[in-house]
């Protein structure tokens, strides 16, 4: 649970109890990043406010505080990052709330609220330009010029109304200042953290390189394919195993094929999306977890492979340097380079001291990021916009 540490804080969790009204487009169990992250902190955050989120997902959420789910959907492969631009919000009114605080900048824009806060976890110019030369895999993988510029004009305009904003990396934080003009000192970095309870080292490994994520264009799995495709010419025994699907659900087909023609049938296992416990039994027994992606804005799955005592290799883009340091708790590429990962993979296996390296200060690593430290800093930050 949160700790308080001041007495202003005291007073604002115990006695005040604000009035805190969010907004996410996605909320356990429907699977992704924001989902988890607004999970984790919601769960923390309850005990000290009075709070009632807005959100969509497959089903209805039971927590401790006020849920409406905006989709109640019933087919997986509705394309939930819509849902927001077809649901009426309903958000108790908003002269009612001393705060709304927004999780998905080019969704929710907020009428006659005196106070918002927003947090970005991306700057959608970033993901846009990454994915311009790659084929799409997803609904997310936008390629209308208009629907592009809109929501970025959307970003740029609730950051310009908001009263803070935060970003989950000293990354995000710089493109918002140089795309968007935002003041430095308006933008509060607050990281994602990371469920140690849940993700553990399991005693007995496998052969097995795991990603795990969404299957969209940003994330650059067909470099992982054909990395692995290198790799496997010299290093027979081992196996990949993806974890995920598309955000409107499936695996990629293309993928699937992709694999094929570079002769990795019965090396490559496309899983789909699993129950949090099984990724995390997966992550447990891998040898190492690769992250190939081509624009990230933070990377919360590093810090689970991490906690789950497992190396890390990922592409030193966006946010990922912040959490991974070269050499010392994992292995960066540059982004979109084959042979750059194919090497980092052959380190990996074959340097036990590396290993060992990464491992122990991996684990160490993991004690910065906490879902209890990004709780707090966020209470302090609705005390200072609420005073």
């Amino acid at each position: 649970m949160v700790k308080v540490v001041t007495s202003e804080t005291e007073k604002l969790s115990n006695n005040l109890q604000p009035k805190v009204s969010m907004f996410s487009s996605e909320y356990p169990p429907c699977w992704g990043g924001v989902g988890k992250h607004v999970q984790n902190i919601c769960k923390r955050l309850a005990p000290h406010i009075n709070l009632h989120l807005a959100t969509a997902t497959y089903g209805t959420p039971i927590e401790q505080f006020e849920i409406d789910n905006l989709a109640r959907l019933k087919a997986k492969s509705f394309p939930l990052l819509l849902v927001q631009y077809l649901s009426r919000v309903k958000f108790i009114p908003l002269n009612e709330c001393g705060l709304v605080h927004v999780h998905v900048p080019h969704a929710f824009l907020p009428r006659n609220a005196r106070r918002i806060i927003t947090t970005f976890h991306v700057v959608w110019p970033q993901y846009s330009e990454s994915m311009h030369r790659e084929r799409s895999l997803s609904m997310f993988d936008l390629r209308i010029a208009g629907m592009n510029q809109r929501l970025i004009e959307l970003e740029k305009k609730l950051a310009g109304l908001s009263n803070a904003i935060i970003a989950v990396s000293r990354n995000t934080k710089n493109e918002l200042v140089s795309r968007y003009g935002v003041a430095a000192d308006k933008v509060h970095v607050i990281h994602n953290g990371v469920n140690l309870a849940r993700f553990q080292p399991l005693p007995k490994r496998r052969n097995m390189f795991v990603y795990l994520g969404r299957q969209t264009a940003h994330k650059g799995i067909p470099y992982l394919l054909k990395a692995f495709a290198e790799f496997s010419q010299h290093n027979s025994g081992y196996e990949l195993v993806l974890v995920g699907e598309r955000l409107e659900g499936g695996v990629d087909p293309s993928l699937v094929r992709l694999s094929r023609d570079l002769g990795l049938s019965g090396r490559v296992r496309f899983t789909g999306r699993l129950p949090d416990r099984d990724a995390a039994t997966i992550l447990g027994q891998a040898t190492c977890l690769i992250l190939p992606s081509l624009a990230e804005a933070f990377g919360m799955t590093v810090l689970e492979a991490m906690a789950s005592g497992t190396p890390v290799i990922a592409t030193s883009v966006g946010g990922v340097p912040e959490i991974v340091s070269h050499g010392r708790n994992g292995l960066l590429v540059p982004p979109a380079n084959v042979h750059a990962l194919c090497e980092a993979m052959e380190q990996m296996v074959s340097d036990s001291t590396l290993r060992r390296r990464v491992i122990r200060e991996g684990k160490l690593t993991c004690e910065h990021f906490t879902w209890d430290k990004a709780a707090r800093m966020t209470l302090e930050l609705y005390q200072e916009v609420l005073h």
